[in-house]
């Protein structure tokens, strides 16, 4: 990072999750004036995230070696800030009876070909029933188990806000497109930070979305006053959501069944992911409600009626591009304007990249970037 950067540098990053939280942060550890606009981590995506940092999975070339280091860079984080929710756990990626006995021999050949070789434990559905009781019943063929860092939304809510208080960050609420066009005359430079809601701002400010930016609804349930077992994330071994963000069309809706930890307690259930509806209209909530219900109790057959009847919807808009690659540095049509968003594995790239974001913003040096092939497209 760099240092003696002139106080009269000054920035704002329009977006509070975690990609914004964390390019204020760098900003303001250099030295510069920060100014960073939006709501608080509940309101975005990152607040219903699972939080997981699957760092054995980024590919093995210089970018994926570069992303495989975000453990070091959370923790690292965590001993400058305090604690930022960051805890190792567990993963399961579990499969049904009913896969394709094909399809799942396919997928774990790949986990035993990943670059990083984490460790991996093959788990029976006995195991499962074993280890977590929700589980108890649940046609499950089987699970992967590998090691897994999980960051705790509301944890890191709480951390990194105590963080830019101290660095002296000033706090905005979210801008509309034209707040955002007056501040663009007295700052050095803007960086958007919005997720989903990147694309109307730029539309709002006739400026044009790159070609790759798109976003999906993705729906979570919470379920409070309950917990797992063996704090562990539980997700599906042949999940749809990935190889459908890849691809120009296709299905309407995935459902990827996965449970985790809730943030600051509780389980969330989840997730679905829409691709066809617009951003003022969410995909109608009770039958999502039922959809997701349907999929957690069919991963945790033992979950109390009670508590089912009292599980809460919600449901966000979450950016990401169809190659599956961060969208950052300066947009051609407005020299003031950033962006740093679209990310699709957010926990394992966003601390990574958030860094040399700020190193290049603070020095116009975008040369790193470039090579990494993440600048605007």
């Amino acid at each position: 990072m760099a240092v003696g950067v002139p106080s009269s540098l000054n920035f704002l990053v329009v977006g509070g999750g975690l990609g914004g939280a964390l390019l204020a942060l760098h900003l303001a550890e250099a030295g510069a004036q920060v100014e960073l606009a939006g709501g608080p981590m509940s309101a975005g995506a990152t607040g219903w995230s699972y939080g997981g940092v699957p760092w054995w999975g980024v590919g093995s070339d210089e970018l994926g070696q570069l992303l495989a280091t975000a453990p070091s860079h959370w923790h690292a984080l965590q001993d400058r800030c305090g604690d930022l929710g960051v805890n190792s756990c567990n993963l399961w990626l579990h499969w049904s009876e009913l896969d394709s006995s094909a399809a799942v021999a396919a997928a774990r050949a790949a986990l035993d070909a990943l670059p990083q070789q984490p460790r991996l434990e093959h788990l029976s559905a006995e195991d499962l029933w074993s280890a977590e009781p929700l589980c108890q019943g649940a046609a499950l063929g089987g699970a992967i188990q590998m090691p897994y860092l999980r960051v705790d939304p509301d944890g890191f809510q709480r951390g990194i806000d105590q963080a830019l208080q101290r660095l002296g960050v000033t706090r905005l609420p979210p801008l509309d497109a034209a707040s955002l066009s007056q501040r663009l005359e007295y700052v050095d430079a803007a960086v958007l930070c919005a997720g989903a809601l990147s694309a109307p701002l730029l539309q709002q400010l006739d400026l044009p979305r790159p070609s790759v930016l798109r976003f999906s609804w993705a729906g979570v349930l919470q379920i409070e006053r309950l917990q797992l077992t063996s704090k562990t994330i539980i997700m599906p071994l042949l999940g749809q959501r990935r190889q459908r963000q890849l691809a120009d069309a296709g299905q309407a809706l995935v459902l990827d069944p996965g449970i985790c930890p809730g943030p600051g307690g509780g389980i969330l259930i989840g997730q679905t992911s829409w691709f066809d509806q617009s951003l003022e209209h969410s995909p109608e909530p009770q039958a999502e409600q039922q959809r997701l219900m349907a999929a957690g109790q069919g991963l945790l057959p033992q979950l109390p009626s009670a508590a089912c009847s009292a599980a809460r919807l919600h449901q966000r808009p979450v950016a990401y591009t169809t190659d599956l690659l961060p969208l950052m540095g300066p947009l051609p049509e407005c020299s003031k304007l950033h962006l740093f968003t679209g990310f699709s594995v957010a926990f394992v790239q966003a601390p990574v990249l958030a860094p040399l974001m700020a190193q290049a913003l603070l020095t116009g040096d975008w040369k790193p970037l470039s090579c990494f092939g993440l600048l605007n497209r």
